[in-house]
């Protein structure tokens, strides 16, 4: 049964103005150590970041009830075949377990540049 759903499109120019405006403090900001340092390793680091911040963004709209989350308690990870895997801490987890004790995500992007899009489900 889905119990959630959310999808996010993105323009990529929007990471990159961020990153050149405010650099390292929007990105500690909004992703964990983990994530930044998997973009890092990527060819294309701002669309890498973008790809993550749609995938949160995606993730938050699944939810619902947005208030009190944090960035950092939406992480996104990837498995052996390189797709996303969101885990979920915090106020973020609490929320997702109010729709249901027993859900999972799934979670995919897509891109055209300049363009991201990430697409969000949750289910039980």
């Amino acid at each position: 049964m889905i119990i959630g759903a959310g999808v996010d499109i993105l323009d990529t120019r929007r990471i990159e103005r961020l990153v050149t405006k405010f650099g390292s403090q929007f990105e500690r900001r909004i992703f964990t150590q983990a994530e930044l340092a998997f973009c890092c390793r990527r060819d294309k680091y701002i669309e890498s970041l973008a790809k993550m911040f749609s995938l949160k963004e995606a993730m938050i709209k699944a939810i619902s009830d947005v208030s009190g989350i944090r960035w950092h308690e939406i992480e996104v990870f990837h498995n052996d075949l390189g797709r996303p895997v969101i885990e979920l801490t915090g106020t973020a987890l609490i929320k997702a377990e109010q729709k249901s004790q027993f859900f999972k995500v799934e979670a995919t992007t897509s891109d055209e540049p300049p363009y991201v899009a990430a697409f969000v489900i949750m289910w039980a």
